[in-house]
């Protein structure tokens, strides 16, 4: 979901400074970072996935002990160290100081503040890393600067801090691992690469792809309630699965909705509406044709896009829907012969339409047997008049394209 866009988003960051696309993008962030947070501790024992909860990204407890993940994006090449006295650094503290007198911290519950900035030499933050850890001395750096600052932004925060116990402080910072200098947003998919060990290295970008969207999905339907409850590990596993299922060598994984109303637009002018024209049939059918014909259009440029299918495999596909038309179309204008009134060729070709709309079924490989596909594939043809409906199709339509452009 990146390359051009990132352009497009750091000129937004860069050009109004009150815009709030840092903070979407940190939202964005702290999704992306869930799933592959999600994949990292995935090891086929139950994972539940909560965000926005008791932190930014939760892991409940159940067999292991609770996690809580609080993510710091920050994007561009000047990113500030995080030191002793960083707002970034103190909100995640009181966060996590009020959790802890409100008693919802289990006692071997783990910390994780992740941050795309580094750790400044000889800060609290250093000495919280995964090695080389001091947490005594962290302890001293903080409480000193919490009875000496009268900084504003984190007046709350010292106060939380200073408000524990030595103990509490001690037993709080002995659970946190400051984890800094992680990938930006664009980053992290090589890193979600490497967790999709499973897929074929060919195939592993498009997967990854697809998952971060469906993430994003089901991270809005977790935030909205509509699917309340943890997220579980059983569902990304499925995705997976399901994503990987797709893309064997005799099936397409299908993954583009069929458009609303609104998305199609104005389609009368359209040749392969003007096709059905002569038939002619309902709007309603008309319609629906419309849809079928843009869902394929897209579907086909994304399996394009993403190299699972080549134009010579479209070309061949094509062809052979032509050649199953034209046997069709050949018995149908032979059954009623050259010298048929036009009542009584609509009818035919009606009947003709009426097979390809309920019964057509040529799918692009054995058990990709989405009806759209064959549906919105012949539509296309019928775009480009290379098949239709009505016995004289060509000749009406060709005068009827001829006169509109001269």
């Amino acid at each position: 979901m990146l390359g051009s866009g990132r352009v497009l988003r750091e000129a937004w960051l860069s050009s109004d400074p009150f815009s709030a696309a840092a903070s979407a993008l940190g939202y964005l962030y702290q999704c992306k970072y869930s799933l592959l947070a999600a994949l990292e501790r995935m090891d086929g024992s139950p994972l539940l996935v909560e965000i926005e909860t008791l932190d930014d990204v939760t892991f409940p407890q159940g067999a292991e002990p609770m996690e809580l993940l609080q993510l710091k994006h920050h994007q561009g090449e000047r990113r500030p160290d995080l030191t002793t006295a960083n707002t970034d650094l103190w909100s995640t503290l009181r966060v996590w100081c009020t959790r802890l007198v409100a008693g919802e911290l289990s006692d071997d519950a783990c910390l994780f503040l992740i941050t795309t900035a580094g750790c400044a030499d000889d800060s609290a933050p250093a000495l919280l890393g995964i090695s080389d850890r001091d947490v005594e001395k962290a302890e001293e750096l903080l409480l000193d600067y919490a009875k000496t600052s009268d900084a504003v932004s984190t007046q709350a925060a010292r106060k939380a801090f200073r408000d524990l116990k030595r103990a509490q402080r001690l037993s709080l910072l002995d659970r946190v691992r400051i984890i800094s200098e992680a990938p930006e947003i664009d980053g992290l998919d090589d890193r979600l690469n490497q967790r999709l060990r499973f897929v074929r290295p060919s195939k592993v970008d498009y997967v990854r792809e697809r998952m971060v969207e469906w993430w994003y999905a089901r991270c809005a339907e977790h935030l909205s309630k509509k699917r309340p409850g943890a997220i579980n590990s059983i569902e990304i596993d499925l995705k997976i699965e399901s994503l990987s299922d797709a893309l064997t060598a005799d099936n397409l994984p299908i993954d583009v909705p069929e458009p609303s109303d609104a998305d199609l637009g104005d389609v009368g002018d359209s040749i392969f509406a003007r096709q059905l024209s002569l038939l002619p049939v309902s709007g309603t059918r008309v319609l629906q044709a419309a849809k079928d014909y843009m869902q394929a259009f897209s579907q086909r440029s994304r399996w394009l896009g993403a190299e699972l299918l080549t134009v010579g495999d479209l070309a061949d596909y094509e062809s052979d829907l032509v050649s199953e038309w034209r046997r069709r179309f050949t018995v149908m204008c032979d059954e009623i012969g050259p010298a048929a009134a036009e009542e009584e060729m609509q009818r035919e070709a009606k009947q003709f339409y009426k097979w390809f709309e309920l019964e057509a079924d040529f799918p692009i490989r054995p058990r990709c047997t989405a009806a759209f596909v064959t549906r919105g594939s012949f539509h296309i043809l019928s775009d480009q008049m290379r098949v239709g409906w009505h016995p004289n199709f060509e000749s009406i339509l060709s005068t009827a394209i001829g006169e509109s452009t001269a």
